[in-house]
């Protein structure tokens, strides 16, 4: 084989596998499967956890990422370098013959391979829909949502209204406890207080906190568990179960939530983070659903999704009508389909609607510039929630006392036109600033292929949550040909890269003075 025909074979070789391979693992991945949803997971899961305890299911996928592409690389530099060295005769051959070659094509089978990879896992190409480049950042984000000061009208604040929660004819509180982030005795003092305030409704699930929510709500429900609508999810510790998980093993991690729990049965049940129809439908978890329902222990079935391919399996859930309960991402500004969405799981099959994602990362410390809108954000972004009918509630991460008094806060309320300038305000506030869906699409741009949407990220650490000194460490932590000093001085082929209309070079500039300690 030519040199040539060598390279060509090669690349061809890494856009399939890099297609086939390294986009199943990318697009899977960010879904936060258990282990078991990977091939050989738990085999790899354990070396994993022997180095990194504790650590998500998901580092299985990103091990395999890198699996699949260090395999193409090693392919191609072996065909390549054979090639290479076969146009020598056997005397003046060495070992580093044709090395270079082979290195060159390996790192060339890396950028192919992981480009395919992209386009499937990032841009959902062969998906079927927009891949996690198209989910709005507001659906994963995970920030500290607490106002600068608690304010006295906020103090004492209570549930004020309640809602039919579908089909379970529960009457729910308006505003649910999500307990994402509450652990060990803070966590345990911030639930019950919500609980003393009147929230009926708390949201939990095995892999919140490595398990840490539901001991923390175990001990914070003593005395009061039948007052109150409790959902958790076919989970582990460690991440979702899998398509096609057996059926004692979807009993067996409820089973393991009623003990941390300590209650002999849960309300609600949710196939989480779900993004793939076969998962939802799966044969063996509404089996073991109604095994458990049979024995008491769960009362009803649901499904949550924020993920790409989230219309067709919300379609498919209030089709199929199996499903008591949803809860999608929605906040203001979200994306149109959600409306309707809501619209037929209440009148098609009279589920509860849950919202979830309802602050669409709030940048509390960014409304400094309109400090009396930024008091009342929080509330007008649930009001706003809350004004669509066919939502039951509104759930929300609780994590530091002060988030009991501020949310209840909005419990009742109507929206406001206040309400509304607040939000819209917001968004303009932000526009041209916040690297919203942190995409990518900047960095082919940059000559000094710099990390762009990182840099972004550490600025808006040290700006926007208060977290300076580790938004200084992240960016000390890189390269020092990777920060963002050359920006002053380029020629700024990133300008109008940026599908948010973010002005790069001048933000990237303005990092480095932030975020370099002098």
């Amino acid at each position: 084989m030519s040199r040539r025909n060598a390279v060509f074979f090669s690349l061809v070789l890494a856009l399939v596998v890099g297609f086939l391979v390294t986009g199943w693992f990318l697009y899977r991945t960010p879904i936060g499967l258990d282990a078991s949803g990977f091939p050989m997971g738990e085999a790899i899961y354990g070396l994993i956890s022997k180095v990194s305890p504790g650590a998500n299911g998901s580092f299985v996928g990103a091990v395999w990422i890198v699996v699949s592409l260090l395999v193409v690389a090693a392919v191609a530099f072996v065909t390549v370098r054979s090639a290479a060295r076969s146009k020598l005769d056997a005397e003046r051959r060495t070992f580093l013959t044709g090395a270079a070659s082979g290195a060159g094509a390996a790192l060339g089978a890396i950028a192919v391979g992981g480009a395919a990879g992209a386009a499937r896992g990032f841009y959902g190409i062969g998906e079927g829909n927009g891949g996690w480049s198209g989910v709005s950042s507001a659906m994963g984000a995970d920030v500290p949502q607490t106002h600068s000061e608690h304010l006295d009208a906020w103090k004492g604040s209570r549930i004020q209204g309640y809602r039919r929660f579908g089909r379970t004819e529960w009457n729910v509180s308006d505003i649910v406890l999500g307990t994402g982030r509450i652990r060990g005795e803070d966590g345990e003092r911030i639930a019950r207080l919500a609980l003393d305030r009147g929230v009926n409704y708390f949201d939990t699930s095995p892999d919140y906190s490595g398990s840490g929510s539901e001991q923390a709500m175990g001990r914070a429900i003593q005395g009061v568990r039948d007052e109150l609508f409790i959902a958790t999810k076919f989970c582990t510790p460690h991440g979702h179960l899998p398509a096609g998980a057996p059926v004692e093993r979807y009993k067996q991690v409820v089973e393991e939530s009623l003990g941390r729990l300590g209650t002999d049965y849960v309300d609600l049940v949710h196939i989480h983070s779900c993004d793939q129809v076969d998962r939802l439908m799966d044969e063996n978890a509404h089996e073991a659903f109604d095994r458990l329902k049979e024995e008491g222990k769960v009362r009803f079935l649901g499904v949550s999704s924020h993920t790409p391919n989230l219309v067709e399996v919300a379609e498919t859930a209030i089709d199929s009508g199996r499903f008591d309960v949803m809860m999608l991402a929605y906040h203001h500004g979200t994306w149109a389909p959600m409306d309707e969405l809501m619209r037929r799981a209440r009148s098609e099959q009279d589920m509860g609607v849950v919202a979830m994602k309802t602050l669409k990362g709030a940048k509390h410390h960014g409304l400094a510039g309109f400090r009396d809108e930024a008091d009342a954000y929080s509330q007008a972004a649930l009001r706003w929630v809350l004004s669509n009918q066919d939502v039951s509630c509104a759930v929300i991460s609780f994590f530091e006392l002060q988030h009991v008094d501020e949310y209840l806060h909005a419990s009742g309320g109507q929206v406001t036109e206040r309400d509304l300038a607040i939000l819209e305000k917001y968004d303009r506030q932000i526009l041209g600033s916040y690297c919203a869906p942190h995409c990518g699409d900047c960095l082919s741009s940059c000559p000094e292929e710099l990390p762009i949407h990182d840099v972004l990220r550490y600025r808006m650490y040290f700006e926007d949550y208060g977290w300076e000194k580790e938004g200084m460490r992240l960016y000390g932590a890189l390269d020092a040909n990777k920060r963002a000093e050359v920006c002053a001085s380029c020629a700024a082929p990133c300008l109008g890269s940026c599908p948010t209309g973010i002005p790069i070079p001048e933000r990237m500039a303005g990092a480095h003075e932030l975020l370099t300690i002098t």
